[in-house]
């Protein structure tokens, strides 16, 4: 039977971006988001289904295009869920996170003044680490390599991603010939690529142990490529087991540097994918901090060291407290190799008492996922921390968790985006605070 629905089409104003970085355009009561549209612009959209009063759209056509609007640079954009911010110059990208950012700290009671310069980089080829999808159809019986298209599951292919670096190892297109040449071309799922300084490894995730002429056949695809970077390859056969280096046997471990130190990286630990910004963050967080020889730190969330490190350089003794086993023992490796002052701790960090063994702090660094810090707040302000430099990659999550260190009285002295995410939303940011209660004894 012919379907004859008709799609419902309006023709709106947008006025406005979503913290996604959405287009929101407003006609009556109703409220309208418009993916890949910008502020200032007139556009035909189709209606993709309503919740109360908010209606879901697909933009069709840009009637009035904004001064700030730009042709995206990756002939996948459309289709890719990976970014969702080239359409917009890139001056006015950072600008509309410094916006939300301001926005949401002022909505939640946290609002400030002080706002350092924003933390940029190149924002074409900065991301280091990033999964690629792998799907075998039998139907096309061949493989599809690339990202997940936007609000869905399907892997579009892609040859080649501006946003990673530019190597020869990174053309996707290659990798997809050549896996569809395996015996067990079905058994990879994912590829993983992680560009640390001193390499670039490829961390193919399988579902069973790959036959050993597949194994030989992908080391000699890595030795065909011209790599500026010498090639790791590596296989990983379950999501709970660390992977393992195939080839070559003697390669050198792979290191993140940061502050002038030489970090140990395994593919799974994590680690900020934009290095420039990051080594701009590490500098800005230190300066802020400003931690004295003399002084106690804490580095909550301390993952393999990014801060921890660092800071272990400039005090007398930082507790790097991580809730992961594997990394708590990565941390104190690291620390001892280069020998610092740094003791590592297992720690759950939601509130259950896991800090109170520790002595007082005379500053706090932490960086928490995504969530936020609300399990330690009680913690912070209990212990009246000197200072605390507060590193969030969720600004609503931030604001909630300042709001709860203002009221408990400290003051916000400085905060600054950092865009570790060009051609995204997304955006992270470093926040300094004071405790305006002088700590007793």
């Amino acid at each position: 039977m012919k379907n004859t629905k008709r799609e419902q089409r309006l023709t709106l104003s947008v006025d406005n971006l979503t913290s996604e970085g959405e287009g929101v355009a407003r006609r009556n009561r109703d409220v309208y988001f418009v993916p890949g549209a910008l502020p200032g612009e007139d556009v035909e959209v189709v209606l993709d289904g309503r919740r109360r009063k908010v209606w879901q759209t697909r933009l069709l056509t840009i009637l009035k295009s904004s001064p700030q609007r730009t042709e995206p640079l990756c002939p996948h954009y459309q289709r890719c869920g990976g970014c969702d911010l080239q359409h917009l110059q890139y001056p006015a990208q950072v600008q509309f996170k410094q916006e939300r950012v301001q926005r949401e700290l002022a909505r939640q009671g946290a609002a400030t003044d002080n706002w350092a310069a924003p933390i940029t980089a190149d924002p074409w080829h900065y991301r280091r680490k990033a999964r690629l999808g792998v799907r075998f159809s039998k139907e096309r019986g061949e493989n599809f390599v690339g990202f997940r298209e936007a609000a869905s599951n399907h892997i579009t292919n892609i040859d080649v991603c501006p946003v990673l670096p530019d190597n020869a190892a990174l053309n996707w297109a290659f990798w997809r010939d050549c896996i569809n040449g395996l015996q067990s071309r079905s058994l990879i799922t994912q590829i993983e690529a992680l560009v640390a300084d001193n390499a670039l490894a490829l961390i193919f995730r399988i579902l069973k142990p790959l036959p050993v002429a597949d194994q030989h056949q992908l080391i000699e695809a890595l030795n065909s490529v011209q790599s500026e970077l010498p090639l790791q390859l590596w296989l990983k056969t379950d999501k709970h087991a660390a992977a393992q280096r195939l080839w070559p046997a003697d390669a050198e471990p792979l290191q993140h540097h940061v502050d002038e130190l030489a970090l140990t990286l395994q593919p799974d630990d994590f680690v900020q994918v934009n290095g420039a910004v990051n080594r701009a963050m590490v500098q800005q967080a230190l300066d802020w901090l400003a931690p004295q020889t003399d002084e106690i730190i804490w580095d909550l969330f301390a993952g393999h060291g990014n801060f921890s490190m660092p800071l272990a350089q400039r005090s007398a003794q930082v507790y790097a407290v991580e809730g992961d086993q594997p990394m708590v023992s990565s941390l104190a490796a690291q620390a001892e190799k280069l020998a610092l002052p740094l003791q590592a701790i297992r720690a759950d960090l939601d509130g259950s008492g896991g800090l109170q063994s520790l002595p007082d702090p005379d500053a706090v660094l932490l960086d928490p996922p995504r969530a936020g810090a609300a399990g330690i707040m009680n913690e912070l302000t209990e212990r009246r921390v000197p200072r605390i430099v507060y590193v969030s990659c969720d600004a609503a999550t931030l604001a909630r968790d300042l709001s709860t260190l203002t009221d408990a009285g400290y003051c916000i002295r400085q905060a600054g985006i950092m865009d570790m995410f060009p051609q995204t939303h997304h955006v992270e940011t470093m926040v300094l605070l004071e405790n305006k209660v002088k700590r007793h004894g």
